[in-house]
């Protein structure tokens, strides 16, 4: 196998899209070493409430546990079905869909 010498005009044009790629590149990244700044994390009072409930031990209402045992044997099941009617008008209300 040979491989063919380039023409001058070849070499121009590979030196060309040589540089271009270089000018395109990011710079180099600095060596000094760059501050960042703490994670900060914030607990609302409404999840310290609800987390101190469930240390606490506390229990839902029996209402509540009852709906709840039902959805997931409905869910379990394959008989859950959800109104996608019902379900847009909610998504309205509740403002996490506006027109």
């Amino acid at each position: 196998m040979s491989i063919n010498p380039l023409s001058p005009q070849e070499r121009l044009r590979a030196a060309q899209a040589v540089a271009a790629l270089r000018a395109n590149t990011a710079p180099a990244p600095s060596t000094t070493p760059s501050v960042r700044k703490p994670d900060d994390v914030s607990i609302s009072e409404e999840a310290r409430a609800l987390a101190a409930s469930r240390e606490n031990g506390e229990v839902q209402s029996p209402e509540r546990e009852e709906r709840l045992a039902a959805l997931k044997a409905a869910i379990a099941d394959g008989t859950y079905n959800v109104s996608a009617r019902d379900l847009a008008r909610s998504m309205l209300k509740s403002g996490d869909l506006s027109i």
